[in-house]
């Protein structure tokens, strides 16, 4: 990928490398302090088969230091006629503390979103802040019939439909594996 020009001045939007892994795991521990789960879910994401590479992306600033830090993965949308179906499942989303605030999440945001645009996908969904996802076109997506896998508030489960959404895209979500650890 290349330079961003709606983050920050010097930011580059990249996929993931391998031997980011540490860097990335340190990020998203830092992010979520004192919680490890998200950085726990990344790696055993990382692990999978439910990984998506491509949308593993990493926001670098001017120095060369991984400050932010975005996957999707491949989740399934069991359809009310009980076929299955894969769907785009967004999080962790991370930031260094540090410079939160600042667009770089915003950048990130950016850049899946145009990936999924680009690849066809019909909608992105995601578990988070009810005061953050809405201002990239997020809504609740069990307004959408899209439900999620626990009883979460609707507030935090959220959709973005896509060009490729049509109205048949529904059913209930289940998230890859990885996010079934403790």
């Amino acid at each position: 990928m290349a330079a961003n020009p709606a983050g920050p001045p010097g930011l580059l939007i990249r996929k993931e490398r391998p031997d980011d892994a540490p860097e990335i795991r340190a990020l998203v521990d830092a992010a979520f302090a004192p919680s490890t789960l998200e950085g726990r879910i990344v790696d055993a994401l990382r692990a999978g088969d439910r990984w998506l590479a491509d949308y593993a992306l990493v926001a670098v600033d001017a120095s060369g230091s991984i400050v932010g830090d975005v996957v999707s993965s491949l989740g399934d949308l069991r359809r009310p006629d009980g076929s299955t179906g894969p769907i785009l499942a967004l999080g962790p989303l991370a930031v260094v503390p540090s410079v939160q605030g600042r667009g770089i999440g915003g950048a990130l945001m950016r850049a899946t979103i145009a990936l999924a645009i680009e690849q066809g996908w019909p909608v992105i969904v995601l578990l988070g802040h009810d005061t953050y996802y809405p201002r990239f076109g997020f809504e609740s997506a069990r307004a959408l019939g899209i439900e999620p896998p626990e009883p979460w508030d609707d507030k935090h489960w959220m959709a973005l439909r896509l060009p490729a959404w049509t109205p048949e895209v529904r059913g209930t979500m289940r998230y890859p594996p990885a996010f079934d650890i403790d």
